[in-house]
């Protein structure tokens, strides 16, 4: 009976592992009504996914857009300067928000992105690398990597979205 409880107990913890939500690592918290660049993600690379082409743009945008809700900051969406399946390393994202005149860089990577028809019983999927950059020496300020699904009647764009409030809300203060 013992062994019996726990494997239970053993159970309900690895299923409430599954549960926690992924924090943002921060080093430094950004003032409110500070403007930020957001240079639109690099595409997911995953081979044989149709749905990666655009990934980057469409993950970038929502970042943007979420991060400017409430006036908490105004992020400004910027080009991706590489193609958009090309990595553009931190360092290269710090020196071009600077020339750009911004403070703060975020720039991230999109690490899956799965769009079902509707009615197909399988869930949709997101996954992005995200860092927040200080552009005047190059730090990486917060880091925040985190993948999830849906139900089919959901959206990337949706998972994305609750990502990027996750991140708004560690980042701001």
């Amino acid at each position: 009976m013992e062994k019996f409880a726990g494997l239970i107990l053993s159970g309900v913890l690895l299923f409430c592992t599954g549960c926690t939500s992924v924090h943002p690592t921060v080093r430094e918290h950004v003032p409110r009504g500070t403007d930020i660049a957001v240079v639109m993600f690099r595409d997911c690379t995953i081979a044989g996914q149709e749905d990666c082409g655009g990934s980057g743009l469409s993950a970038g945008s929502v970042f943007a857009q979420v991060l400017s809700e409430d006036s908490v900051v105004r992020a400004v969406p910027l080009s991706r300067p590489v193609p958009a399946a090309v990595p553009l390393d931190d360092g290269a994202a710090a020196a071009y928000g600077r020339e750009k005149g911004f403070k703060y860089v975020v720039n991230g990577e999109v690490e899956d992105y799965y769009r079902v028809a509707p009615l197909t019983f399988r869930s949709e999927r997101a996954g992005v690398s995200v860092r927040l950059i200080d552009t005047s020496n190059g730090q990486v300020m917060a880091f925040f990597s985190d993948r999830g699904t849906a139900p089919n009647l959901s959206t990337p764009e949706a998972i994305l979205g609750k990502f990027a409030k996750r991140f708004r809300g560690s980042v701001t203060e």
